[in-house]
């Protein structure tokens, strides 16, 4: 993968995706974005990834960094989902909350340490 594909890959991975699952807790907007910027991810890499031989250099790394953002977007979107159900007891909204920004924290620091 070139390294401005790597780029993208990992700002939409590492940054985007995260960044809506935390805005998602603010704003309802943000959720049904992130909902619909997890399923672009999903087909758009599903779709790539079906362009490669999997005996191509390119595939593991691709392969494992769509994984990655396609579980990162469900469990922000997730997140999202349950913090707007009045059912859900309000602790684990709040560790929800918690959890979701170390994430992002993690995920920024990640992004900026191999790609700045």
């Amino acid at each position: 993968m070139e390294p401005a594909q790597q780029a993208i890959v990992g700002f939409v991975t590492l940054l985007l995706l995260p960044f809506l699952g935390v805005l998602g807790l603010f704003a309802k907007r943000a959720t049904k974005v992130l909902g619909l910027a997890t399923v672009a991810w999903g087909l758009g890499g599903w779709v790539y990834l079906r362009s490669l031989s999997p005996l191509d250099p390119a595939y593991s790394p691709t392969f494992r960094a769509w994984r990655v953002g396609l579980l990162l977007g469900a469990a922000f979107f997730a997140v999202a989902w349950l913090a707007r159900r009045p059912r859900v007891a309000r602790g684990i909204k709040i560790a929800f909350a918690v959890t979701s920004v170390v994430v992002f924290l993690k995920a920024l620091h990640l992004y900026l340490h191999s790609y700045a």
